[in-house]
């Protein structure tokens, strides 16, 4: 099944460091966080940001086109600060430096809203020119991972529910088989038996949430299948402006999985991502929820003994 047009839904909220110099023989892998805009005024993101770009469906970056790479890119103006929408990105970016304060980040705005601070659509043939840009990029930034806190609900309760688009899959695979993971909400719906697009796509890293009590949380979506790992799903976070806030939902676990991988990928950089991913399960508890319904924890404890 193809989508012509796919409105992306924001994940994040049910509720309201410096850069280590990178040694000279392995540079410093870098994560690439794609969102709705950016507060990059504030010293935890700003810091950090290593490029910003726009890709938009819109011609609404900043300088009225729909590509826009350099410094301001994925800054979100001054007159959307205060809408609740746009302030996922910053959210996410700093849940990012939080949990994993040296690394470097670069900065996509994916989100156009319109004068009256509502989304606009986000074309798959965006979605595919933000990862095109990805991957030719991936040498030259560095990249270790990839987080998109962002997605679409297949409506289709059928086994293959997941929508194809060829062409994105094609390139997630590239990003994989050159050791770039590409992180997916799992969503926040509460359903059982679909989690989340792109999540749902096989090659991508889909992350689901755990609650404070170190289970499943109700609202994380469930595929047995496709979830690759849950992450704890409550986060101190910063809004534009830089008020502290806290957020809930399946784009911090993923914000806080990303983080994670690049951590280990900087510490131990000879290691495949297949490497990587293995240290995570070996270390991770198998956690259930309420209908014994079970999946594999991701932390940090234990993934990298003596470090």
């Amino acid at each position: 099944m193809k989508i012509k047009a796919i409105t992306l839904l924001i994940f994040a909220m049910f509720t309201s460091a410096v850069l280590v110099p990178a040694q000279a023989t392995t540079p410093q892998k870098s994560l690439v966080i794609i969102d709705t805009g950016f507060d990059t005024s504030l010293p935890v993101i700003k810091d950090a940001v290593i490029l910003e770009v726009c890709i938009l469906s819109w011609s609404l970056c900043p300088n009225g086109r729909t590509f826009q790479e350099g410094p301001g890119s994925a800054t979100i103006p001054s007159s959307g600060v205060s809408t609740g929408n746009i302030s996922h990105g910053t959210q996410m970016a700093s849940i990012a430096m939080n949990t994993n304060p040296g690394q470097k980040i670069v900065l996509i705005r994916l989100i156009a809203f319109n004068a009256r601070g509502e989304r606009l659509l986000v074309y798959e043939s965006t979605i595919i020119q933000v990862f095109k840009w990805i991957a030719s990029k991936r040498e030259e930034l560095n990249i270790g991972a990839v987080a998109m806190a962002q997605g679409h609900h297949p409506t289709l309760a059928v086994k293959n529910y997941c929508p194809r688009v060829k062409e994105l899959e094609k390139i997630l695979l590239d990003l994989k088989v050159k050791n770039v993971p590409v992180f997916f909400p799992a969503g926040n719906a509460g359903n059982k038996a679909r989690i989340d697009w792109p999540a749902c796509i096989p090659v991508s890293t889909a992350i689901g949430a755990l609650d404070t009590k170190g289970e499943i949380a109700n609202y994380s979506n469930y595929d047995r299948h496709l979830v690759d790992f849950y992450v704890i799903g409550t986060a101190p976070s910063i809004l534009p402006g830089g008020a502290e806030s806290t957020a809930t939902g399946t784009s911090v676990s993923t914000l806080i999985a990303a983080s994670y991988w690049t951590n280990v990928a900087n510490q131990r950089p000879e290691l495949t991502a297949p490497a990587i991913s293995q240290l995570f399960r070996d270390a991770g508890r198998i956690i259930f929820d309420s209908k014994l319904r079970y999946g594999r924890e991701m932390q940090m404890q234990g993934v990298l003994p003596g470090k």
